[in-house]
């Protein structure tokens, strides 16, 4: 795929590759390795496949891309219709591995060390998926602005949590959340 670093929409990119859903199959190896291979056209196979969304925050049901073990790029999906039903299964599992982003429901403590965001914040919250604390360094830097009221915060290991609506979290959140938004 061509990339031009100044390209301000997906379909100013250049050249795409779209997979053709019908042309290529995915699979797991039978004796219980859990890299995702892949086959097209009877053709060609490769032995690791990596499926990521193109666009996971704005337009998650399109554009879904496969590269290789070595993180080369192999294609396209304009969206998820028409797979076969392990293909769709696994994409399922492997995009609900990669995104999993719980959803802040509620903040029940945040204490951070008054350093103007660029310090660390401790988070006690209740998500979608159950309660959760975490610790956020250089809040500025792992604290990303959806929308002015939605933000997605990044923890020191790697997990993301998805901030909806920071007026409905309190105040005390919402004065720490307003230092990036």
């Amino acid at each position: 795929m061509t990339r031009d670093s100044t390209a301000t929409s997906i379909s100013e990119l250049g050249d795409l590759n779209f997979l053709d859903p019908k042309e290529f199959h995915l699979f797991r190896h039978p004796d219980g390795d859990a890299r995702v291979r892949m086959v097209w056209r009877d053709e060609r196979c490769w032995m690791e496949v990596r499926i990521a969304r193109a666009l996971p925050l704005t337009d998650a049901e399109h554009l879904i891309g496969l590269r290789d073990g070595d993180d080369r790029e192999i294609g396209l999906l304009r969206n998820l219709h028409g797979l076969d039903e392990t293909t769709r299964r696994i994409i399922d599992e492997e995009l609900a591995r990669r995104y999993m982003l719980p959803v802040v429901l509620e903040v029940a403590d945040v204490s951070d060390n008054g350093r103007k965001g660029f310090g660390v914040v401790v988070w006690e919250v209740v998500t979608n998926i159950g309660p959760r604390t975490f610790t956020v360094r250089n809040f500025r830097d792992n604290a990303v602005p959806i929308t002015p009221t939605r933000v997605i915060m990044t923890d020191v290991d790697g997990n993301r949590y998805d901030f909806r609506d920071i007026n409905s979290l309190g105040a005390r959140a919402y004065e720490v959340l307003a230092k990036v938004v």
